[in-house]
């Protein structure tokens, strides 16, 4: 038996070569397209994972904690009555990196040039800092000032249209815990810049004990945002979480932010789409070429079978042909992908110079630094591997139907 196949793979490795530039060019195409095709996925899967990365560093954490009536009237008075509690069980909680109790409103801001409806975040600069990171995404100025009092943070985007700096003076207006309008003079300590342009237009944060001191007499805490240590465990704290604090509402950021989990969803069906359109352009190219193959050397065939190489050997002779082409192929296209990938991966591929800079107003970042997870190229390996042993099935059967007698006589 192995003698067989050894002898068969040795006569298919010759057959490939009698006709050189016909095979090179059926395995560069093969190359290409799996390149191609694992580019674009790589560079869609990247951009997809670092929109949900900074989504959930830089904005809404894995899960976030509320008053219930707060999810639908976002007010002062729907405030976490249990903070002091549940700060201490983040306190003790191994699982969570991190945390952040925000006192968080909807505001108007007015400078000397613009007049804008804001969010405004009360918050603790370290735990803050720790959670989502934006004291690394200070543009101009510093992290809060201890120098400044009602010190604030305000978005690139939101800082150019008002035509506020580092220093200027703007009035923030917002609602008590009595539901009277409060207006309150604060000065810009720093410009935050993120990878969301939406988000940067539309946020202010100031210190939670400065802005706590114009809405209520207590403590006024209407968000938590928790990160946790292991993104796979985030359903079973939420669970955990829920059972603890049955009073409040834990959401998970599937729920925060459900349109990040359907465009990974979109992302995998899009990409499988790529590569079935792939599969059939290497599906035809194969049928095309083994078919040229035994038409070409259809007396060669015809004396092989007069002289006693049965139909079996034949049909397993063109298979093997088929197989080593698409291997060669599908090798040369994951190497290229690999060298592709180990480059632009490190170095990021910046989309700004082709137009990319307004991804930035979807939360897309314009420098993309692609990945691919290797069971997604394994799959393909599998995928390239079925479509050549599939295709090569009909010259094959082509083949063996050949009769000697007619074959042999062939010119």
């Amino acid at each position: 038996m192995y003698t067989t196949v050894n002898m068969l793979l040795n006569i298919s490795w010759r057959n490939i070569w009698r006709n050189p530039k016909r095979s090179l060019v059926m395995v560069v195409a093969i190359t290409a397209g799996l390149w191609g095709g694992i580019s674009a996925a790589s560079l869609v899967f990247g951009l997809l994972e670092q929109r949900f990365q900074t989504s959930i560093e830089q904005h809404i954490s894995h899960l976030q904690i509320h008053h219930p009536d707060y999810l639908t009237d976002q007010i002062a008075e729907h405030r976490v009555e249990e903070w002091t509690p549940l700060h201490e069980y983040m306190n003790k909680d191994p699982e969570i990196e991190a945390f952040s109790m925000r006192t968080k409103l909807h505001g108007m801001l007015s400078s000397a040039h613009l007049t804008s409806g804001v969010y405004v975040m009360g918050v603790d600069p370290d735990s803050e800092a720790q959670t989502t990171r934006i004291d690394q995404n200070i543009k101009e100025g510093s992290y809060f000032s201890e120098e400044m009092q009602n010190s604030v943070l305000v978005g690139s985007e939101l800082a150019e249209k008002s035509k506020l700096l580092v220093g200027s003076r703007l009035v923030l207006t917002f609602q008590d815990t009595g539901g009277d309008l409060v207006s309150a003079a604060f000065r810009v300590a720093g410009i935050f810049q993120t990878a969301n342009k939406q988000f940067d237009g539309s946020h202010i944060y100031t210190l939670r004990s400065d802005l706590v001191h114009y809405i209520d007499s207590e403590m006024v805490i209407n968000e938590v945002a928790l990160l946790a240590n292991d993104a796979g465990q985030i359903h079973s704290i939420r669970q955990r979480y829920a059972e603890a604090f049955p009073g409040l509402a834990v959401r998970s950021w599937e729920e925060i932010a459900p349109e990040l989990y359907y465009m990974q969803g979109m992302a995998n069906i899009m990409m499988m789409f790529i590569l079935v359109i792939i599969l059939f352009a290497l599906a035809f190219g194969l049928v095309n070429t083994m078919l040229m193959a035994v038409f070409e050397r259809s007396r060669e065939l015809g004396v092989l079978m007069a002289i006693g190489m049965n139909k079996k050997r034949v049909f397993s002779m063109i298979l093997f042909e088929t197989a080593i082409l698409s291997l060669m192929g599908a090798a040369g296209g994951i190497l290229a992908s690999l060298i592709t990938l180990g480059v632009f991966g490190r170095r990021g591929i910046d989309l700004a110079v082709f137009g990319g800079d307004s991804l930035s107003e979807f939360g897309f970042p314009s420098l993309v630094y692609p990945t691919i997870a290797p069971s997604f190229i394994l799959t393909l390996m599998i995928m390239v591997i079925a479509t050549a042993l599939i295709t090569s099935i009909y010259p094959a059967l082509k083949a063996v139907r050949l009769l000697p007698a007619e074959a042999v006589k062939d010119q």
